[in-house]
């Protein structure tokens, strides 16, 4: 039997991370964390990105890149950890991909996942396959060597196979997202993180909440893993109920073990 296909199109990034008195670079963005909610989920995840001549890094056999926008610099971010605080800082801009010059191959959803608004999503015009969004790119105001902020989003261009949305309640604070007008965007789910609290999931009728039991202290990448995760169960057909309670348990564990996951689950 076939596995599912899903794929991932956002940056790429070069996380420069000082942490604990540690300082070490390592590959970030969509591609790695939401390709690895994909595959611990029983997907097949396929990556539409960008990528820099000086992104060295070895990428995870799981990963299948079916496309990619070659460029000398790759997108930076410098990232300080402490006392479980994240402050992300943009070193090195990226380049925008023209979803109009992307050939998607056969693929069961999509996951646009944007790390700095390098995606359009008045752009994205496939209507034969369900979609999801994570706003964290959108929402975002990136500027060279500054903190990275918040800009408000009034527009989202509605869409009838808008399937998920996501947003932590920083970004849904900051970027004044609505629950009703993405609902009436066409997303039939809404996803808002809470961090280490949990999350909730949001649709027409009821609010679905999860609380994290048991949290570690990997703080990079949550919630793309989790979109990653719980798009490719719905995708699959498991049930709202079902999908939100193994999300719960999938996030509980990429934080505490990151990309060593992948033996934990079956």
């Amino acid at each position: 039997m076939r596995k599912i296909s899903i794929g991932i199109m956002g940056s790429y990034t070069i996380d420069e991370i000082h942490e604990n008195n540690m300082t070490y670079e390592k590959a970030g963005g969509s591609p790695i964390y939401s390709s690895l909610g994909v595959y611990i989920a029983g997907g097949e995840p396929h990556v539409y990105s960008i990528k820099g001549e000086d992104f060295k890094f070895e990428l995870p056999d799981y990963i299948k890149e079916d496309f990619i926008i070659n460029i000398k610099n790759n997108l930076r971010f410098e990232i300080i950890i402490n006392n479980g605080k994240r402050t992300l800082k943009l070193k090195s801009p990226g380049s925008k991909i023209d979803f109009n010059k992307v050939s998607l191959g056969n693929i069961d959803g999509l996951i646009i996942n944007p790390v700095c608004n390098e995606i359009d999503l008045d752009q994205i015009n496939v209507l034969n396959i369900p979609l999801a969004v994570d706003f964290q790119g959108i929402v975002r105001k990136c500027e060279t060597d500054k903190e990275i902020t918040y800009k408000e989003i009034n527009y989202i261009p509605y869409k009838p196979n808008y399937m998920v949305a996501h947003a932590n309640i920083e970004e849904k604070n900051n970027g004044k997202l609505d629950i009703k007008k993405l609902l009436d965007a066409g997303f039939k789910e809404i996803i808002i993180s809470y961090g280490d609290l949990g999350f909730e999931i949001y649709n027409k009728n009821r609010i679905l909440k999860e609380t994290i039991e048991n949290r570690g202290n990997y703080e990079v990448g949550n919630g793309d893993f989790l979109l990653g995760f719980y798009f490719t169960l719905r995708v699959k057909g498991v049930k709202i109920e079902e999908a939100a309670r193994l999300s719960k348990l999938a996030s509980q564990k990429f934080s505490i073990y990151g990309p060593n996951i992948q033996p934990l689950l079956s």
